[in-house]
């Protein structure tokens, strides 16, 4: 399969082409003006000239076409690699979407397929994603129903209901993951979705869906939500906070914005996980587990388009122990403009590099002052302190025309922030008194 490189070293030749065709049509139109030759002749001449050079003019313009489709080939192919090592299916999704521009823009004589190009953005890795990653789900779930009819029938005609061969809990957990692809599917229903994450983690199912253009939008928020969230749980509410901070964030900024909803690691739960340290939402264990695939997530994201200097503006928007992954994935690679910090449980160690963050507090949640991963991010003097004016207990920051989901869309936009001020609550009087003991 062939590589980024591969790509862009032949788009570089077929800009060479194109400028040595440029120059030839140059020289040719010269000879429709040549002084003091006249008569039937030079006619002729003149219009075979023109012919000629018009002939070349379309063929440089073709060749720039196809340069645009080879250059951002290998823009995806990079991006793909950074998202995670593809396989072989996506390779082949990717290598049909780039055959099948390329034809598009041969095959249109008149021009008029410059429109798929003009963003530069013929072929897309969230496409490339989203193409495979649907059909791997929807075949999944057509796998996992007759699962379901054979463990359903195992339980039914067992005296005991499956309870001596674990084909009750099979037949749970099989519902369990069903019910996950059937909610990701109903979020994909809606315009502008693509799946750019699924995996069956051990425990449970993961997703990431976006929303919006994020080939080529200007700015990228990813939204990374807390502790007990589920895909078939939350899926649909966290994406629709997504897609209002992505449509505030584009009025704001008047430029093209995406979003991602991150669901894309095991979010630790309110059940008997509490006392497995490798799952409970006391430790670093989910965040270790699930921050390879987010900052693989960020670093693709980030990555420099062929026709710009730079890539997106991304930033995190990140709640409770989302905060704790997010900083878990900055160590680990991934990288971000802008983080936003929605009561967060402490900033647990972030790499140097890692921006300063914007950080959202409500009075009343007392998540927010637990200091459990790390220092409260709103005693970091180098923290911007955002108003939550209304926001009352630990998950309404982003509810809809609140003051604090309007400051997190303006984090995302890049535009002027509602600060707060830092004040001390009794919380934070108790945290301290404890480091003193």
């Amino acid at each position: 399969m062939w590589q980024a490189q591969d790509m862009w070293r032949r788009g570089r030749a077929l800009v060479v082409a194109a400028v040595g065709l440029d120059t030839v049509r140059d020289r040719l139109a010269t000879t429709t003006r040549v002084a003091g030759w006249s008569g039937a002749a030079a006619t002729a001449a003149s219009a075979e000239s023109t012919t000629l050079a018009r002939g070349f003019e379309e063929a440089v313009s073709a060749l720039r076409r196809v340069e645009a489709v080879v250059s951002d080939a290998g823009d995806e192919r990079a991006s793909l690699d950074r998202w995670g090592p593809p396989d072989a299916d996506v390779l082949a999704e990717l290598d049909a979407r780039v055959a099948g521009a390329l034809r598009s823009v041969v095959a249109d004589a008149d021009g008029s397929s410059a429109r798929t190009t003009d963003a530069g953005h013929a072929v897309d890795a969230a496409d490339v994603l989203d193409a495979v990653l649907r059909a791997r789900l929807v075949a999944d779930r057509e796998s996992l129903r007759a699962v379901e009819r054979d463990l359903a029938a195992e339980v039914d005609g067992s005296v005991f209901g499956g309870l001596f061969t674990d084909a009750d809990a099979g037949l749970v957990e099989t519902r369990d993951r069903m019910a996950a692809l059937d909610a990701t599917l109903a979020v994909l229903a809606l315009p502008g979705r693509r799946l750019v994450h699924y995996e069956q983690g051990p425990h449970r199912t993961t997703v990431a869906v976006a929303v919006g253009p994020v080939g080529s939008a200007q700015r990228v928020a990813v939204f990374v939500p807390g502790a007990g969230t589920t895909v078939d749980g939350d899926l649909a509410e966290r994406d629709a906070e997504t897609a209002g901070i992505v449509a505030d964030a584009g009025r704001r900024a008047d430029t093209a914005v995406a979003g991602i909803t991150w669901l894309g690691y095991e979010a630790p739960a309110w059940n008997a996980e509490l006392v497995d340290p490798a799952r409970s939402v006391a430790g670093l264990g989910p965040a270790h587990a699930g921050a390879a695939a987010l900052a693989d997530a960020l670093r693709a994201l980030d990555l420099p388009r062929h026709d710009a200097d730079d890539g997106p503006r991304v930033s995190i928007v990140a709640h409770s122990y989302g905060t704790v992954l997010a900083a878990e994935a900055l160590r680990a690679g991934g990288s971000a403009d802008a983080v936003a910090l929605l009561g967060s449980p402490g900033w647990n160690d972030p790499p140097l590099d890692a921006p300063a963050p914007f950080v959202l507090e409500a009075a009343t949640d007392p998540v927010a002052d637990l200091g459990r991963f790390g220092t409260d991010p709103s005693e970091l003097p180098e923290a911007t302190v955002l108003a939550t004016d209304g926001a009352v207990g630990h998950s309404a920051y982003l509810d809809e025309g609140s003051v604090s989901a309007s400051n997190a869309a303006a984090v995302v936009a890049g535009t002027e922030v509602l600060r707060g001020s830092r004040s001390t609550d009794v919380a934070d009087v108790l945290r301290f008194l404890v480091r003193l003991w």
